[in-house]
């Protein structure tokens, strides 16, 4: 198949039209030897076969020739219309040359010397149940080329748009990707100026060095697509980490499921991050009270579900931050997995509960 597919688009054309006609000769003479069996006619199977490839052969130049014209000028396919008229004129300057074609290779079979002169006889008392055979044949020949040549346009279409769609989504992505860094590093840096705030120096200097870990990751995987989902809950939990030097024992995790997570399963990067952050801010910076975070992995067949909740604040969360995390995870949510993905938001039993729902076939 190789060879074939870097051979000239011409060359490819010319043997796969030749390849195409033979076959059909070789079906041909399946039928005539049978009958020529039957009538005691003792030529071979393959002169038969030979013979109507030979009265063929100006078919077979004639299509190999129609599929270049229209190779070479592919708007004559662009509406029925010039196609219609691309048949009526193919069919006006073909079918004589296919007949007396026809007619010449006849001219051994029935003994008469291979000259125009004869042709032009036989052709004239030729049954006209072979021009019908001649003009299908031609007809088919012209409905072969069309399609394929049709179907590969609508191929190279559909390719040219993936490209086009996959560039779009890339650039979508990108940018997606600059909305979070900056969100992600305002709001660590907002934890961490409330470190210093409270005039804890050691504190806010052991915030600085974990927020370097943090940072590393968050640009290691800006490169990536696609993260190990363990990864970003070892992430989670470092970021959370960096959060209990600043809310100490008020800050209480759990984390339920982690089992569930096999090695090589994978999601975006900063995919989970935004969650937890999402749940601190709409809870521990509203009150001085002790609060909890829970995540939770469970899988339903072929989705993985992910939890995250915390409990309901009376009071509205604080106005600092950009306020994107979680819709920026909708857009990459839709990027990365189409319909196949979703987030949802909801209040259960006096608790805030973000929901994603993963496939877990295209996150292996």
């Amino acid at each position: 198949m190789k060879p074939l597919l870097s051979m000239p688009a011409w060359l490819r054309a010319l043997l796969i039209n030749f390849a195409l006609w033979t076959l059909l000769c070789a079906l041909a003479g399946i039928t005539t030897y049978g009958d020529a069996l039957h009538d005691g006619d003792t030529r071979s199977y393959w002169r038969m076969t030979l013979g109507w490839w030979c009265g063929y052969v100006v078919m077979m130049v004639q299509s190999y020739f129609l599929y270049m014209i229209y190779r070479r000028h592919p708007g004559w396919l662009a509406t029925p219309r010039w196609i219609t008229a691309g048949y009526l004129l193919y069919i006006l300057l073909c079918w004589p040359g296919a007949m007396l074609g026809l007619a010449y290779r006849r001219c051994f079979k029935f003994g008469m010397a291979p000259t125009l002169e004869n042709s032009w006889r036989y052709w004239v008392s030729m049954d006209k149940f072979e021009w019908f055979v001649v003009f299908l044949l031609l007809t088919t020949a012209f409905g072969v080329v069309v399609a394929g040549l049709l179907w590969r346009q609508r191929q190279q279409q559909i390719s040219e748009l993936a490209e086009v769609r996959l560039s779009l989504e890339r650039q979508r992505l990108a940018a997606l990707r600059g909305q979070l860094e900056p969100h992600f590093m305002f709001n660590t840096l907002s934890a961490i100026g409330a470190m210093v705030r409270t005039d804890d120096k050691p504190l806010a200097l052991d915030g600085l060095s974990r927020l370097g870990d943090l940072l590393q990751y968050a640009l290691m995987s800006s490169e990536r697509d696609w993260v190990g989902i363990k990864q970003e809950l070892q992430f989670v939990r470092d970021y959370l980490d960096l959060q209990r030097l600043r809310f100490g024992p008020r800050l209480q995790v759990c984390i339920e499921g982690e089992h569930l997570l096999d090695e090589d399963l994978e999601c975006p990067p900063m995919l989970l991050q935004p969650l937890v952050e999402n749940a601190l801010r709409h809870d521990l910076e509203c009150h001085e009270n002790a609060s909890d975070i829970a995540v939770a992995f469970s899988r339903d067949g072929g989705r993985l579900f992910v939890h995250v909740s915390n409990p309901v604040h009376a009071r509205a969360a604080p106005a600092a931050g950009l306020g994107i995390g979680l819709r920026g995870i909708a857009a990459r949510l839709s990027l990365a997995y189409g319909d196949s993905a979703s987030l949802a938001v909801s209040q259960v039993a006096g608790r805030f509960v973000a929901e994603l729902c993963l496939p877990w076939e295209l996150a292996e």
